[in-house]
């Protein structure tokens, strides 16, 4: 290897090791030497001419070391603060969840055991919010259906004691009462019922709040007699409506009552309302002062007595009309054995009798007498239970209107049921299909004659009708 001498210029140096970094022959150990026995000033030199690039960078690397640190410092603190707030949380978490497991558990018991009646109570709070519908008291359906459970009405109300009677309790369907004519003209729905018995004070609803039944026992007998009147010379179309607010202006009114007449003359509910009326007040006493009074009704003066004088009168015109029928049928009898000049004079009076009319001549008149009913006032009830009564099937549709003959035959199972129009026919038959009234212990299939089966009946019903008009006119 050759001496390099001191003073090689730096140049010359570094050309020197560059040629021998080249050769093939030349050992990094030589090379060593070599830069050894240069200067350190000239070393220094050529390092700074061989690498000038690198030494800039380096330069730069150096001068920005500082601010880099400085600016790194914060950051890095940060970071630091953070790797060791997660340190410590790791550290803590075995302990923390060890601390927290009994407390967790305790608590999770507690809402579970909390949570069950909640749980097992939920479905039934659900189905009464979707049942149970909250409605305002209705002064009138109030007064109306303590009306049809009152010591007035329920006694006589064939149809609804019939009801009460099916349970022990006495409980009645709200339901069934809703479906009432008047109750429909009211437009009463089982929730308004609810709030209307609520707030009697002698009727209560079941805790389903279906039912409602009285509180206190029926009367051994007619309690409404001493305090009512039986007032007369009313117009004809009056209403019960009208004479409650007339007669509660003289004294507190339970009920009133339209006295109808049937064409024999007895009262009937079937009958025509011709001016009189029962009229029940809240004690005896008010009834006898109200009689007392001089009352003009639309400007009319109206008679009343005491319905106890009216049962009397009543009594006394009945037995006296039985009396007259036995004297009648006792001077039948007596004339019957009469002598031979009473038995010419019968025949000179019907040898005066006009002539009979002709055959052509009797069929015109049979059907001028003969009055057609409407069609569809026919219902079939099929299905009917043991032990029915026509009174009893009667009494069960009366509530839909004026039931004017029910066709049926004790021990049978069907029945037909004529109404006076149409349209109450078709009433029964709706209401009947949602309520199903049981009838002796079964619930018959209510349906309107209808069709070939109405057009018979109509036939059948002429023909008996024509077949009496004949007898009378015959003097059968």
């Amino acid at each position: 290897v050759p001496q390099v001498a001191p003073s090689v210029k730096p140049a010359t140096a570094a050309s020197l090791l560059a040629s021998m970094s080249d050769s093939a022959d030349v050992t990094p150990a030589a090379a060593e030497a070599v830069v050894q026995e240069v200067k350190p000033e000239a070393a220094a030199e050529v390092k700074e001419e061989a690498k000038p690039e690198a030494s800039v960078e380096a330069a730069v690397q150096e001068e920005a070391k500082p601010a880099a640190m400085e600016e790194a410092k914060p950051e890095a603190a940060a970071e630091a603060a953070v790797k060791e707030e997660v340190a410590v949380k790791e550290e803590a978490k075995p302990a923390a969840v060890e601390e927290a497991k009994p407390e967790a558990a305790a608590a999770e018991a507690a809402v579970k055991e909390e949570a069950k009646p909640a749980a097992s109570a939920a479905p039934v709070v659900e189905v009464e919010m979707e049942d149970k519908e909250v409605a305002e008291l209705d002064p009138l359906l109030k007064k109306q259906i303590e009306f049809y459970f009152s010591d007035s009405n329920l006694p006589k109300d064939k149809f609804l004691l019939n009801e009460t009677k099916k349970t022990p309790d006495g409980w009645v369907s709200l339901k069934k009462i809703s479906e009432f004519k008047k109750m429909r003209d009211m437009e009463a729905t089982v929730p308004k019922l609810v709030a209307a018995v609520k707030a009697s004070e002698f009727l209560v609803v079941d805790d389903k709040e279906e039912n409602v039944r009285r509180t206190t026992a029926l009367p051994d007998s007619d309690v409404t007699i001493p305090r009512s009147l039986v007032a007369e010379k009313f117009p004809l179309e009056t209403t019960i409506e009208e004479l409650q607010v007339f007669f509660s202006s003289h004294a507190p009114v339970l009920s009133v009552r339209l006295i109808k007449i049937s064409e024999a003359g007895l009262e009937s509910r079937e009958g025509t309302f011709k001016g009189a009326a029962y009229v029940e007040f809240d004690t005896e006493e008010s009834a006898k002062k109200v009689a007392a009074e001089e009352i003009l009704y639309m400007e009319e003066k109206i008679t009343m007595k005491t319905k106890e004088e009216h049962i009397k009168a009543a009594k006394e015109a009945k037995a006296k009309d039985d009396g007259k029928g036995k004297d009648s049928k006792k001077r039948s009898r007596d004339s019957s054995g009469g002598d031979e000049k009473d038995g010419d004079n019968k025949r000179e009076k019907r040898d005066r009798a006009p002539k009979e009319k002709k055959e052509g001549d009797k069929e015109k008149d049979l059907e001028a007498n003969y009055k057609a009913y409407p069609k569809g006032v026919f219902i079939n009830v099929k299905g009917v239970g043991e032990g029915c009564t026509m009174q009893t099937i009667k009494d069960i549709y009366a509530q839909y209107g004026n039931v004017k003959f029910v066709e049926f035959r004790e021990g049978q199972t069907d029945a037909c049921v004529r109404f006076d129009t149409p349209e109450e026919a078709a009433e029964a038959v709706k209401c009947e299909a949602d309520s199903k009234t049981e009838i002796c212990g079964t619930v018959p299939t209510v349906s309107l004659v209808e069709g070939e089966e109405e057009d018979k009946k109509m036939e059948d019903i002429k023909a008996r009708q024509m077949s009496k008009i004949g007898d009378k006119s015959r003097g059968g």
